[in-house]
Formats: structure tokens, sequence, C-alpha cells
């Protein structure tokens, strides 16, 4: 299996992970900040190679100021189920600017990728919580027939996803980029 996979072991999403995977099987109400500063650590993870921040001086008469900028070309596009993912995508405009979500049903089984603006444009991230469902597939191939998209600007991120599933995967798409906290 040649596919990226990506294991995040940071103590803290580690920690947020198993709460949210163990309260969702067992039916407990899950806090909202939790599944928050999950969402927060999670992309703030998967980012660090996509982000640029440039530095800015300005000098003024007397002193320099200093100043961070992002690149303001990069835009990201995060294709999920907003239902189900709404509270883990809360505040990622914090982490990633000039990010646009999409609503994406992978257990619709007529399910149709349509979207309004140009994707080669976009740092696409497809995101879901728990990762099982083979009709991933047909988005990604949508995302590539249809629009041309390079796999190295998407990233699949999931909490936690399927063993079965990744060797499916890597069978179909072997240079893809797969982050998660647990394979199960």
């Amino acid at each position: 299996m040649q596919l990226n996979i990506h294991i995040l072991t940071h103590p803290i999403i580690r920690k947020l992970a198993y709460e949210i995977t163990y309260k969702n099987s067992y039916e407990e109400p899950v806090h909202t900040d939790s599944e928050k500063i999950l969402g927060m650590l999670i992309f703030y993870e998967i980012s660090r190679n996509w982000v640029k921040i440039d530095n800015l001086y300005i000098k003024k008469v007397d002193i320099f100021k200093e100043d961070y900028v992002s690149n303001q070309l990069d835009k990201y596009l995060i294709i999920t189920n907003i239902i189900e993912c709404h509270n883990i995508l809360t505040d990622i405009n914090k982490i990633l600017p000039k990010t646009y979500l999409r609503h994406i049903d992978l257990y619709s089984t007529n399910n149709q990728v349509k979207y309004y603006t140009k994707q080669q444009e976009y740092k696409i991230i497809i995101f879901e919580k728990f990762l099982k469902n083979y009709n991933i597939i047909e988005t990604i191939n949508y995302l590539q027939r249809k629009d041309k998209i390079n796999l190295n600007n998407i990233k699949i991120v999931c909490i936690t996803c399927d063993d079965n599933f990744l060797k499916y995967l890597a069978q179909k798409y072997p240079t893809l980029n797969v982050y998660t906290t647990k394979i199960i």
C-alpha cells in the first residue's frame, strides 16, 4: 500500500478523538467545545505544509513595524457533510483563511457533486468524521475527471477510518494523502 497515511499522534488530538469516538459509539452526548478544539487542532496539523505566512516589514520614519500575512492567493475548499461535522468545522476560518465549505452526503446513493466555482483554484480537503463509506471514491473521481484536479491538492481527513477502505483507496489513488487519528 503506497497511500500516504498520516496518523495524528499529538496527545491532545488523540484524547479528544477518543472521547468523540467512544461517545459516538455509546450514544452519549459530545461536548461542542471538544469537537471545536479537535477540529482546530486537526486542521492545524494538516495545513502546516499548505499555509505560507510571509513577514512584512514596514519602515516608518523612526520605527519598523512587523506584520505577518498569509498568502492571499491560497483558497481552501472543504467538502464534508456539514450537518454531521458542523461542530468540528465551526472555527476553521481562524486557521485557514479563505475557506469555503461544500456540503456532500457520502451516504446518499444518488449523490451528485456539483459546484459553481473552478475547483482548480482551491486546495481541497475532504473531511468525514468516521470514514468507512466507499462513495468518497466517486467524489474523488468527479474532481479528477471533470475538474482536472491534481491529486496533490486533495487531502482526505477523518477522525477514524476503516482499514479495508484504505486498502481500496490505495489501489485506486496511491498518491493521495490521508490524515487520521486512528485506523480501525
